[in-house]
């Protein structure tokens, strides 16, 4: 219920990394690209200091691009100020409140263990597990007492589909094949052991399953809950609160997809565009880093590219289009002649170690722009 620092100028968020020592699963991505479509506008990404990114680079103390008038290079709607939106385009419905409700009822569940039935995907269990490749047993390979949601694709491909079917106490094999690429480990006397593309055995014993059990929706729940962070005491005014803030981030969309098509690009500054494919390779790459990869391995193994620069390629446009998005908000400030106020700035300094005061300041400074034309929107 609490706001956030992601900001639609982010091509990728950067969020905790919860797999386990076991392994990984390959991402269920269906927009592989060839090497030969590699050849990209935005070059290789060999071309990017992606290692060295940090998020203020290229931004001012005011949150703008570094030596950029946004003006200069966009031109916005003569309506910009007072867009027209349509009610039935923005306005939630029932079935949308209702999954809100449903997320935030999920996000505060409990856990109830389970003893007459075997293991099902969606289920949670804490398993024992000792991997061996030829006989040998490697490193990171064992673990014991760990918590893992069937379904979730944390571990390697079939592992956590073996599982299910078993009940507690129950010990038995999991045959999986490390991915290619995957990093090498070693074995007790640390000598190196390959692990890529190796067919590996676990032994897993089965400790326990617990299953989601989800709050009652009442009154007394959302008090206790939600009645000092929000103000919210009752159900009926937690579907209010729902209703008005899926409306408002309905219209905050509504509003900059109505820039985006009206707006005009002279063109789009190297700087800000290159700003979107260093974050997106800086990301990536501190995921590569975490698995034991080097990029090209990751994307390769993860996200079925063939290398770094044919995912460039196919995210060219997606880039294109977060950079002038990027763009747009800072022309709408300049035309509006908006910045934040220190309150608002000051509601992300939690995030300025992270992400550096001038970051932070660009954050508020979209939140200025966003609210500015939200109130001049015509909706109708």
């Amino acid at each position: 219920m609490k706001r956030s620092i992601t900001k639609a100028l982010c091509l990728v968020c950067a969020g905790a990394l919860a797999l386990g020592a076991a392994g990984c699963s390959k991402s269920d991505s269906s927009s592989s690209a060839s090497s030969e479509a590699a050849s990209s506008v935005l070059g290789s990404a060999a071309d990017y200091d992606y290692q060295n990114f940090t998020y203020s680079d290229g931004l001012d103390e005011n949150g703008y691009w570094e030596g950029i008038r946004a003006l200069d290079y966009v031109t916005l709607p003569e309506d910009y100020a007072s867009i027209p939106v349509q009610r039935a385009d923005v306005e939630p419905t029932s079935e949308d409140v209702q999954a809100q409700i449903d997320s935030l009822l999920s996000q505060n569940s409990t856990t109830q263990d389970v003893t007459d039935r075997a293991a099902a995907n969606g289920d949670t269990v804490n398993i024992d597990y000792a991997g061996t490749v030829d006989g040998v047993a490697f490193t990171g390979g064992t673990y014991t007492g760990y918590s893992l949601t069937l379904g979730s694709g944390s571990f390697i491909d079939g592992f956590e589909d073996q599982i299910v079917g078993h009940k507690p106490g129950e010990t038995f094999d999991v045959t999986v094949t490390f991915p290619d690429g995957y990093r090498d480990s070693t074995d007790a006397d640390g000598n190196a052991l390959v692990l890529s593309g190796k067919q590996a055995v676990f032994s897993v014993t089965l400790n326990s399953i617990e299953e989601e059990v989800l709050p009652e929706l009442t009154d007394a729940w959302v008090d206790e809950t939600l009645g000092t962070s929000d103000d919210l005491h009752s159900v009926e005014a937690l579907r209010a609160f729902c209703q008005q803030q899926l409306y408002t981030s309905n219209l905050n969309t509504a509003v900059m997809d109505y820039l985006m098509d009206n707006a005009t690009f002279r063109e789009v500054p190297k700087a800000v565009t290159d700003y979107q494919v260093t974050q997106c390779l800086n990301y990536y790459d501190k995921m590569a880093q975490y698995y034991g990869y080097d990029l090209d391995t990751f994307v390769q193994s993860m996200l079925d590219y063939d290398s770094a620069d044919a995912m460039l390629a196919a995210m060219a446009d997606s880039i294109e289009s977060y950079a002038k998005e990027a763009l747009l908000y800072q022309a709408v400030a300049e035309a509006m002649d908006l910045a934040p106020t220190q309150e608002q700035i000051d509601t992300y300094s939690a995030y300025t170690d992270t992400y550096g005061a001038n970051y932070c300041t660009m954050v508020a400074m979209m939140d200025t722009v966003t609210d500015a034309l939200t109130t001049g929107a015509q909706v109708k």
